[in-house]
């Protein structure tokens, strides 16, 4: 089955069909999103004069769906005309509509009656050789196929995505008895590098991989937190970031998904797997039970293990639940040791490792926590998995945890910590015992570049499964691919005549050291190479300039060093803009500020969807200076200024309502919450590509440079005769701003702010049509935030971002 999947079919119209129908339209797949008709008419329909023939009310549900997935924070299309991809209908008019699609997802409620009745349905109208999935969380395969077809049964799997699909990168990819296994590819295929998934290939058993390792752990917590006395703040703390998990931890995380939903999943094992060693462990706690009959269910009903009140003077408090009284009450300090230690330890597997042989109560939470998961999936495999690979892939992309199970063990050391685990009274999986007793230390080793796992069938290392088409800069660099580093950068050849500049500083901010591998990148590969990608594996492109360092210049008024630092930085841009060699930055998270500046100097951008760009520095009092407000005035009027094919240069063109879209995009500090968006925005050239799997950025963006080269790669040419509006435009801003101000909006420091954004745009207090050059622009901008940096509200603001990590509203 060689088939590339352009229409898809959703069936159900909740929050994840909605969702999956969302994500399915973002990356350009034509959708239909069907639900069913409601038995009767509402209230509300009487009210409106609709009638049971009526479309509104025969597609409520689909509609209501799709209204929900557009209003859903985070948001669930990249951008909102996405949404036209997604034709509604219900699934009493609509059936035949499923004939054009390639592919089919059911998304109805957990229950096996409904769904095998749904795939009766569906079989009626089943074009041949269509595929169809269930989004289920734990039915089994083989049991939704009963009564089918074969042909219905060779085009069947579960496709079970994670909440919410466009965030979450796992998908677990589940075949049934007699799945076809060009079908399983072509899954694999499309959900891997169209719709941006991480694929975990699981067996047909209770609760997959990733909720069945993450449910057991959550009742492990549970089950410890109860033994040692803690509370449930003091386990979010210990099962936090210093884990490496996401900052909503265990309880946060549960609320989020609903503790109904929770013991959902867990009565699966309990029913599914009888055969479980621990199969007791998913019976829930007493108190559980009684929050469940309380209806203590978490956001849904607005109260959980936490709850959002308001104190004694009217501020708002979120108080946990004690589970002894079932009370919530104010949350208590955290004070223990060595959680207090590990947070000064230095990278997630210390941290852990450090709490893992603690001697205090956090210590033997960890201890007895982890202890128990690790063995618990050790256990698991061949029965959920195959191996250790996808158990960590699943737990890290499903729960957004930094190391896996496997990786986890790893990192505390494994001899080590199972002698612990002995000692104990725990028992430790056979094939572990056996692993440790032929020499071999850990469940992955690196060897010359190569990533090996440990493989219980082979009793030995396998390489880590990789496409070609995935770079990991690691690995080259290990293979002595690295041409120059410094301590914030290097340039790496990734073959092929192309190098590429990474970052790797803390949160990639711009500092000298980047600044100056930037000029160093590109002289080398002028002379070296046929291109440049600017690149990262980092969780963030770039946020930015390094705000602690110019503040400190602005604080001791070193102000001929920090003007050396920002023309430093405006010269490595044009360097870049102005190479000989086609360049193309492939940002992925944020690309703010300095990061943002960074992909509009390159010829082309590879943006991942999910990039968040932005020019945000009036938000700490100053203006972009490194060229972005050059760049935006660029983009917003060079159109207006292009030559007909008559050869006739347009006469005067009035500028206002383009440079009011530059202004506005810089002095609301605008960040973009996709790529696409950033496209719309501006930051971004229609003529920018997007990749959805971050995993392939770097070969994507590759490929552009290589495809740039391939037609033919003609450098710009430095623009010298940029028209700008002049000092009756900047009037105009000035008049707004000066409204705005009287009408309490704004106050006197933006309008500071702004009114130098404003005079950078229009070229200073010159005449209109007056023609100038970039590097006047340039020096523009460098007064202008040198002038800004003086100003102590500007020094405040930037206190403030740094102490907490959030913008001063005044």
């Amino acid at each position: 089955m060689d088939r590339k999947i352009e229409k898809a079919g959703v069936i159900g119209a909740g929050v994840m069909g909605a969702t999956i129908a969302a994500q399915l339209a973002n990356v350009g797949i034509e959708t239909t999103l069907l639900d069913i008709v409601l038995p009767e008419l509402g209230e509300d329909d009487k009210k409106k004069g609709l009638t049971r023939e009526s479309k509104a009310f025969r597609n409520k549900l689909s509609q209501k769906g799709l209204e929900g997935a557009l209003t859903s924070k985070p948001a669930s299309f990249y951008v909102p005309e996405n949404a036209k991809r997604i034709t509604i209908g219900n699934m009493e008019d609509d059936l035949e509509k499923l004939k054009e699609v390639d592919w089919i997802i059911e998304v109805v409620v957990e229950r096996l009656d409904i769904k095998q009745k749904v795939f009766e349905t569906l079989e009626t109208v089943l074009t041949p050789g269509t595929i169809i999935t269930s989004n289920t969380s734990g039915i089994p395969c083989k049991a939704m196929c009963e009564g089918r077809s074969e042909e219905f049964r060779k085009h069947f799997a579960i496709t079970h995505f994670f909440n919410p699909p466009r965030y979450m990168k796992l998908l677990e990819l589940v075949p049934g008895p007699d799945t076809l296994p060009e079908v399983v590819d072509t899954l694999a295929e499309c959900c891997d590098k169209v719709v941006g998934k991480g694929i975990v290939y699981a067996k047909d058993t209770p609760n997959f991989v990733a909720n069945r390792i993450g449910t057991f752990s959550m009742f492990a917590v549970m089950k410890t937190m109860m033994e040692l006395g803690l509370s449930i703040e003091a386990v979010d703390k210990l099962t936090g970031p210093v884990v490496g998990n996401p900052k909503s931890a265990s309880f946060r995380t549960a609320d989020l998904v609903g503790l109904d939903t929770l013991l959902h999943v867990a009565d699966n094992v309990y029913e599914g797997a009888p055969d479980d060693e621990q199969r007791d462990m998913f019976k829930a706690p007493d108190f559980v039970s009684k929050m469940l009959e309380n209806k203590l269910l978490g956001e849904k009903t607005r109260q959980g293990f936490y709850k959002k009140s308001k104190d004694s003077e009217g501020k708002r408090v979120i108080l946990s639940l004690d589970y002894t009284t079932m009370e919530h009450t104010p949350q208590e300090k955290v004070q223990l040791g060595s959680l207090q230690a590990a947070q000064n330890v230095s990278g997630t597997g210390e941290k852990i490792k450090s709490l893992f042989y603690a001697k205090d109560k956090a210590g033997e939470f960890t201890f007895k926590t982890l202890s128990e998961t690790l063995i618990y999936s050790a256990n698991r495999i061949p029965e959920i998995a195959d191996d250790i690979v996808n158990v960590d892939n699943a737990m890290k992309w499903g729960f957004a945890r930094k190391l896996g199970p496997f990786e986890t063990w790893d990192a505390i050391g494994v001899g080590k910590s199972v002698e612990k685990m002995k000692a104990a009274g725990y028992e430790i999986p056979a094939w572990v015992e056996e692993m440790l007793a032929s020499g071999k230390e850990s469940f992955y080793k690196k060897e010359n570049g190569v990533l090996y796992y440990y493989d219980i069938f082979a009793k030995d290392y396998k390489p880590v499964p990789l496409t070609p088409a995935i770079i990991l800069l690691p690995s080259l660099k290990d293979q002595g691919k690295e041409v120059a580093a410094n301590t914030g950068a290097s340039l790496i050849d990734i073959g092929d005549g192309v190098a590429c500049l990474e970052f790797h500083a803390k949160m990639n901010a711009i500092g000298e050291d980047i600044i100056a591998m930037i000029h160093q990148a590109a002289d080398k590969v002028t002379e070296e190479f046929d291109g440049l990608i600017i690149a990262n594996h980092g969780t963030n492109f770039s946020v930015g300039a390094n705000l602690a360092m110019v503040l400190f210049a602005a604080q001791e008024e070193e102000w001929d060093d920090l003007d050396w630092s920002i023309r430093a930085l405006q010269d490595a841009l044009m360097k870049l803009k102005y190479l000989k060699k086609p360049v193309v930055a492939a940002p992925a998270g944020m690309a703010l500020g300095g990061g943002c500046e960074i992909c509009m100097a390159a010829d082309r951008v590879r943006f991942a969807a999910e990039s968040y760009i932005g020019l945000v520095e009036v938000g700490v009092g100053v203006i972009p200076a490194g060229g972005g407000t050059k760049e935006l005035l660029l983009r917003n009027t060079e159109h207006l200024f292009e030559v007909p094919k008559g050869g006739i240069y347009p006469k005067q063109i009035e500028m206002m309502p383009f440079i009011a879209r530059a202004f506005e995009t810089i002095a609301m500090a605008k960040v973009a919450t996709s790529g696409p968006e950033a496209v719309k925005i501006g930051y971004l050239r229609p003529t920018d590509r997007m990749t959805v799997n971050r995993d392939y950025l770097m070969q994507d963006a590759k490929n552009t440079v290589l495809a740039m080269n391939l037609e033919g790669y003609v450098p710009p040419r430095p623009k010298d005769e940029i028209r700008v509006p002049g000092s009756n435009t900047l009037a105009m801003i000035k008049l707004a701003l000066w409204t705005m101000h009287e009408s309490g909006y704004i106050t006197d420091h933006d309008v500071t702010v702004s009114t130098k954004v404003g005079h950078v745009l229009c070229g200073g207090e010159v005449l209109a049509d007056t023609k100038v050059t970039e590097q006047y622009l340039l020096d523009l901008e460098r007064e202008a935030f040198l002038s800004l940096c003086g100003d102590p509200n500007t020094q405040a603001r930037m206190q403030h971002m740094l102490t907490t990590g959030k913008p001063l509203r005044n």
